[in-house]
């Protein structure tokens, strides 16, 4: 089955039968090339929270900002060990051993995700994104604040852990990717893809995030 002419990011199963026998793969397939994105000219995708992007967002502009692994302050989440596989038997017998979470929990049919197909739980598409990425805690601002992705921590714990939350901050509108959607991405399907996702959603109108926070708030998620 030829896959090179699939125009759309979709999960496929592979059943293989052999007399009463039968397996089956799930695979993910995307796009080598996009439509373009309308309005793509019209929002910002950046690396860092400074003076720059913080401006782009008092003065009306859409920004995605996705980070570098490593950006995140330890007590705001960058201590926490993000793995694909849960936690091993249990990090209060293993003095914290990595990895410290246990998956995540997102809504399939968010539009942030349209272009990126998922469960409402993790699946191997989210392996490169989890490899990639700090967990972000949540549990200084409102409780209002509801992830788009939220990342399911130690039970030990039991933080509000997000991996992609959206919030309004001065005029603007902010995505914030606790996932690096920018480093080796030639290599990186499933990072490309989810980019695109996300970037076609912040050009859109269904891009609206119901809690404001101040620029201060966001900065307290960093190191620097």
């Amino acid at each position: 089955m030829d896959l090179n002419t699939s125009e759309k990011a979709q999960k496929l199963v592979l059943t293989v039968v052999v007399g009463k026998h039968e397996n089956s793969w799930d695979l993910w397939v995307y796009p080598s090339q996009n439509e373009p994105i309308v309005k793509a000219n019209q929002i910002m995708v950046v690396q860092k929270f400074d003076t720059r992007t913080i401006n782009y967002l008092k003065n009306g502009g859409n920004v995605l900002l996705n980070i570098t692994k490593g950006d995140i302050a330890p007590k705001k989440g960058g201590d926490i060990g993000v793995g694909f596989s849960s936690i091993f038997w249990n990090t209060s017998w293993t003095n914290g051993q990595k990895p410290h979470t246990l998956g995540i929990l997102t809504n399939p049919k968010h539009p942030a995700l349209a272009e990126f197909p998922t469960e409402y739980h993790s699946n191997w598409q989210w392996w490169d994104a989890m490899s990639h990425s700090n967990a972000m805690v949540l549990d200084d601002f409102t409780p209002d604040l509801k992830p788009i992705v939220r990342i399911v921590d130690d039970w030990f714990e039991n933080r509000r852990t997000a991996l992609l939350f959206e919030v309004k901050v001065g005029k603007g509108k902010l995505l914030i990717s606790g996932i690096d959607l920018h480093t080796d991405l030639e290599r990186r399907p499933e990072a490309r893809q989810l980019l695109y996702s996300l970037k076609k959603y912040i050009s859109s109108d269904k891009f609206n995030p119901e809690i404001k926070m101040d620029s201060d708030d966001i900065k307290s998620l960093f190191t620097y």
